[in-house]
């Protein structure tokens, strides 16, 4: 697949059910079939930037910044942070891009997969979404089947648990850092730009608001969520995820109505969007073309 020119993204707010005003931006074609793209922990929209650029030109891409990532605001209070608050904000992000009556490909990344499964229960979630991908997540069980902290048993859930809750910075981007970070979301064989581009991300994400949303993290429990979506869903995973072990992406396939399906990529760690750019584009392209063909002929 040849790599797209990216258009220049029109921005605008969405206002959450909560009264959040969500950073919005949308590419490509306004007639054309739609894939609405929510990412990680620690990052922003910008995260997605290697996939948006392999997709096909003719897609219609929404993107947004999660509450407390890039240039949507973190919430006021502890009540803004929560499994349900995300749900609801890619609800209204679907309510506010897909026009009614029409449907769109949903893809969510770590935290994004996370926000994804948590929406499957709402009515404009099920409404407006024509097909799934999840990469890279989990909905249960994250500190515990964590492995970015070597440390045995209880001790490595522990040290997850405190990588992913603590409100502090985490220190000078230098190449200690950045080394340890690698290690822990990427795999061995990343492009050195990327790595950058992921560590320049995770670096200006606050540490108070990274460490709130990682509180959720660790206590999420959306499995009964997850088994509402019931349309075709593809799910990827690295081999290497410390993070999210391919286990969470087998475990996923088992709760879905209709997996199609399950797929380790060789080498890559936790950033499918970093990694893996064109196998996203092209599982992406692939379920635009096949669930939204005729939305797009009717356009």
């Amino acid at each position: 697949m040849a790599t797209r020119h990216v258009s220049q993204a029109r921005e605008l707010q969405v206002r959450s059910a909560d009264g959040t005003q969500l950073h919005v931006e949308v590419r490509g074609p306004e007639d054309g079939p739609t894939v609405v793209l929510a990412h990680c922990w620690a990052t922003s929209l910008a995260s997605w930037g290697p996939v948006v650029r392999e997709l096909d030109p003719s897609l219609r891409v929404v993107l947004y910044d999660q509450r407390g990532h890039g240039r949507t605001p973190a919430p006021m209070t502890r009540a803004g942070y929560g499994a349900e608050k995300l749900a609801e904000d890619l609800c209204a992000v679907l309510e506010a891009t897909v026009p009614e009556g029409r449907k769109a490909v949903v893809a969510g990344h770590s935290m994004g997969g996370m926000t994804v499964m948590a929406a499957g229960a709402h009515p404009v979630f099920q409404e407006r979404t024509a097909a799934v991908l999840l990469t890279n997540t989990g909905c249960t069980q994250l500190p515990g089947r964590s492995t970015a902290v070597p440390l045995p048993g209880p001790l490595g859930t522990l040290g997850a648990k405190i990588f992913l809750k603590a409100p502090l910075p985490l220190g000078p981007r230098n190449a200690a850092t950045t080394a340890v970070l690698r290690w822990m979301v990427m795999g061995k064989e990343s492009d050195p730009r990327m790595v950058r581009l992921c560590m320049r991300m995770v670096h200006a994400c606050n540490g108070v608001t990274r460490g709130a949303w990682g509180g959720v993290i660790s206590a999420l429990e959306a499995e009964e969520t997850a088994r509402r979506i019931s349309v075709p869903t593809v799910v990827l995973v690295g081999t290497d995820d410390k993070l999210t072990p391919p286990w969470h992406a087998h475990h996923i396939a088992s709760l879905l109505k209709d997996c199609r399906e399950v797929r380790e990529i060789p080498g890559a760690g936790h950033m499918g969007p970093l990694e893996y750019p064109k196998v996203l584009a092209d599982r992406l392209g692939a379920l635009a073309a096949t669930h939204l063909g005729a939305q797009a002929q009717a356009a």
